[in-house]
């Protein structure tokens, strides 16, 4: 697996999205109440995606194929409203690296003003080791729950 030896502070890349119907937040958690009760404008979780991706298109030049980046930190700000049909432009910029993790200032814009600023940060993974050693195990309590009726609801066991 890659130490990143080449990601240093400062890399910056920059994505472009294109804001549609579907990430008004009414539709995220449309069977939600207080959700429906929202304008339409675009949810804070599309947000945090769309800031996302920015940092993790740019670590993508520095992982092998087998590896994966895995969001471990979001602080993010939605600072201003966005409508359906904007275009945002989303430029994350590496501001810090140590080891497998890093962390990114990010901020989004409008054509009207700044969005959302704030950090996002990746830890990188190996992607099958992940899966084998930390996904395999939580399944495996899952599927043995439902079958002796163990219902997971809200933090809480229902028999």
């Amino acid at each position: 697996m890659t130490e990143f030896p080449r990601l240093t502070v400062g890399v910056e890349h920059t994505v472009v999205f294109h804001v549609g119907e579907q990430h008004m937040v009414r539709r995220l958690l449309p069977d939600v109440e207080e959700f429906a009760r929202k304008p339409e404008v675009m949810a804070s979780g599309w947000l945090v995606g769309v800031c996302e991706w920015p940092a993790m298109e740019a670590l993508r030049a520095y992982m092998a194929d087998i590896e994966c980046s895995l969001g471990t930190k979001v602080a993010i700000s939605h600072v201003a409203p966005i409508l359906a049909g904007a275009t945002l432009s989303v430029t994350a910029r590496c501001k810090y690296v140590k080891g497998r993790y890093s962390e990114w200032a990010v901020q989004a814009c409008d054509s009207h003003e700044l969005v959302a600023v704030g950090t996002v940060g990746f830890v990188v993974v190996e992607l099958d080791g992940f899966v084998r050693d930390k996904l395999v195990p939580k399944l495996s309590e899952l599927n043995e729950r439902s079958h002796r009726g163990l219902v997971v609801s809200a933090g809480k066991i229902n028999r």
